[in-house]
């Protein structure tokens, strides 16, 4: 059968459509311009093809795209979740991969770089159990009205500050940070008030005296509505719009086996 360059050229561009134009924008290019590249010589048979790309870009180009997009993803991930030293070190990986390419990329020094970021996203995750356990407990003291769960909740915060300064960092140095403040989802006014509980936590304990019986009614008097509206309330979901997120990882040599690199919401 007589080779045809051009089916060559529609399969790159049949590669490229798979790509997104946000997650993995550098194969989408690097297909698109091979398949250009191929529609614009003549070839007689795939082996002279091939060795007609050896000596072009496009050769090693895939292999250099799909590295420089799981970079730019992962820089992505880092600034989405307030990581920005971590986001920073995959910064500098994507510098050094522009101007060093694959010998970068199978070098000591692009495992040294990458170890790095990878400790600094543990220690965000220490930290973040610890943070998330302090921000529970206030939560469940906010707003139970049960002197015995306010009273576990309040060990928790304790243990929270503990594991903190294990780590030798303070709440207030994590309450500023917006990876943390992220963790809460609360308004400002909302973490202005969870800081000050803490900080009155720390000075004086936790005051079990007040039994907080107006929030006892208060969660009575919403279940009671809810009841006697439970129809309406049904026809209102009806109309709610839902999403699930669609999760991005690569191989890893990681005990789980993959690395997260990108969360998107999609339309169900």
């Amino acid at each position: 059968m007589k080779y045809d360059s051009s089916k060559a050229a529609e399969l790159y561009l049949l590669k490229a459509e798979n790509f997104d134009e946000k997650t993995a924008p550098n194969q989408k290019k690097y297909y698109r311009e091979a398949a250009d590249w191929l529609a614009a010589n003549h070839f007689d048979s795939a082996e002279e093809a091939t060795e007609a790309m050896k000596h072009t870009e496009y050769y090693e180009g895939a292999g250099i795209a799909k590295i420089a997009d799981d970079i730019e993803l992962r820089i992505k991930a880092m600034e989405d979740v307030g990581y920005d030293d971590v986001a920073e070190i995959h910064r500098q990986r994507r510098e050094k991969f522009r101007k060093g390419g694959n010998a970068y990329a199978f070098s000591q020094e692009w495992i040294d770089d990458f170890n790095r970021a990878a400790e600094k996203a543990a220690l965000y995750a220490e930290r973040k159990e610890a943070f998330g356990k302090i921000f529970s407990g206030y939560f469940q003291i906010a707003g139970n009205p049960q002197r015995a769960h306010r009273k576990e909740a309040a060990k928790g915060i304790t243990e929270g500050l503990k594991k903190l300064e294990e780590l030798g960092v303070t709440f207030d140095e994590l309450a500023s940070q917006r990876a943390y403040i992220k963790l809460t989802m609360l308004t400002e006014k909302g973490m202005n008030n969870f800081v000050d509980f803490v900080h009155d936590f720390i000075r004086n304990g936790c005051d079990f005296d007040d039994d907080i019986s107006d929030i006892s009614e208060e969660q009575k008097h919403i279940a009671g509505w809810v009841a006697q509206n439970k129809a309406q309330l049904a026809e209102v979901g009806k109309m709610e719009k839902w999403h699930f997120a669609n999760c991005v990882a690569v191989p890893s040599e990681s005990p789980e086996g993959y690395d997260f690199i990108d969360m998107r919401e999609v339309d169900c």
